[in-house]
């Protein structure tokens, strides 16, 4: 068996396979995925991704919606020893900026070789409450939040889109204690968004569905640049509209408009997996994408044509991708090479990329 596919395996991923061998050579049956999440102390979602792309990969086989249904193809002999991981990051000039060049290194180390006020907007998502492996490096949020603010340009926005575990059924509530840090650094909380997502597949027994994340809007002063998107009025044109309605309660009317448009509120609904987030089937190699429309709508929003979008943990590029399609410069980076060279991939298929 080539090790080429069997260096795909991530660290958890790797642990995951090696407990399905084992459970299924001692029970001659498969865990179900509450035994898998119980085991690892994670979500069933992060459970499923795992063993969705252990599937892909051709370690596993198992039936649609079937308990105990998981079967291993491959042995544990055969993933061997994880890939490291090659840093270029000693191509990065100090106080120059690589534009239009997806990094491979740490968030902090790449920032602190960036100018002061050189990037007019951040979007991107970090791996929160360890819900995701990520190739088993640690996530160094404090020191990431100093240089996001110092890299920002007065008026930048940073958009941080993030979540919170549920733990025996108690919310981290990191979110809000990163969003309060952002605070302590410089940044204002320019906005608090929600980005609900229309077809969640997770279920709580005691709890409504957990359907949204967060989108905190972090701003470096005032924001420069405010592009609203705007949706059609249920009703538009001229009719008697209430004014200066008194003690009595009773409505005065007089003749007025209604705008054909207005500006969108601050929940933004999409649509999550293949033809939701991305029609792109590259992206999928990602764990944990967000979708191109949101990284869309915060570019043209709080940017310009030829501003700098940045994002810090890139994943599967989907930040730079949709900067380069809406004509604005972008900077990607990420730690792990895999992910790196992923959304080199990506990017590859935009035409309209430049300089």
């Amino acid at each position: 068996m080539s090790n080429v596919l069997n260096k795909q395996l991530t660290k958890k991923q790797a642990q995951l396979f090696d407990y399905l061998n084992k459970f299924e050579q001692k029970n001659n049956y498969s865990p179900a995925l509450s035994n898998m999440a119980d085991h690892f102390n994670v979500s069933i979602p992060t459970i499923h991704q795992h063993v969705d792309y252990l599937e892909r990969k051709g370690y596993l086989i198992k039936e649609k919606g079937v308990k105990y249904s998981i079967k291993v193809l491959k042995r544990m002999s055969d993933i061997g020893s994880l890939p490291t991981q090659e840093k270029n990051i000693s191509s990065i000039k100090h106080g120059e900026l690589p534009i239009n060049k997806i990094i491979c290194g740490d968030a902090v180390k790449v920032m602190e070789k960036m100018p002061d006020n050189s990037i007019d907007l951040t979007v991107t998502s970090p791996p929160y409450d360890e819900l995701r492996d990520y190739k088993g490096y640690s996530f160094d949020f404090e020191n990431i939040a100093k240089q996001l603010f110092r890299v920002t340009k007065k008026g930048g926005i940073v958009v941080w889109v993030v979540g919170d575990k549920i733990k025996k059924g108690n919310k981290t509530l990191t979110s809000f204690k990163q969003a309060l840090y952002f605070q302590q650094v410089g940044f204002n909380v320019h906005d608090v968004m929600i980005y609900r997502k229309k077809n969640t597949p997770f279920m709580r027994s005691n709890a409504y569905t957990n359907c949204f994340e967060f989108m905190f809007v972090l701003s470096k002063d005032s924001p420069k640049t405010f592009n609203p998107l705007k949706v059609k009025t249920v009703r538009q044109g001229k009719e008697m509209l209430p004014f200066n309605k008194g003690a009595d309660g009773v409505n005065k009317k007089i003749m007025g408009e209604l705008k054909p448009e207005k500006t969108m509120t601050n929940i933004w609904e999409y649509a999550v997996g293949y033809g939701g987030s991305t029609s792109d089937r590259l992206a999928f190699d990602h764990p944990a994408i967000f979708p191109e429309k949101l990284a869309e709508d915060h570019i043209l929003s709080w940017t310009k044509e030829d501003d700098i979008i940045f994002d810090p943990m890139c994943g599967s590029g989907t930040t730079c991708k949709m900067a380069t399609l809406n004509k604005r410069r972008y900077i990607g980076c990420d730690i792990s090479q895999e992910y790196v060279e992923l959304a080199k991939k990506r990017l590859k298929t935009v035409s309209n990329n430049f300089s």
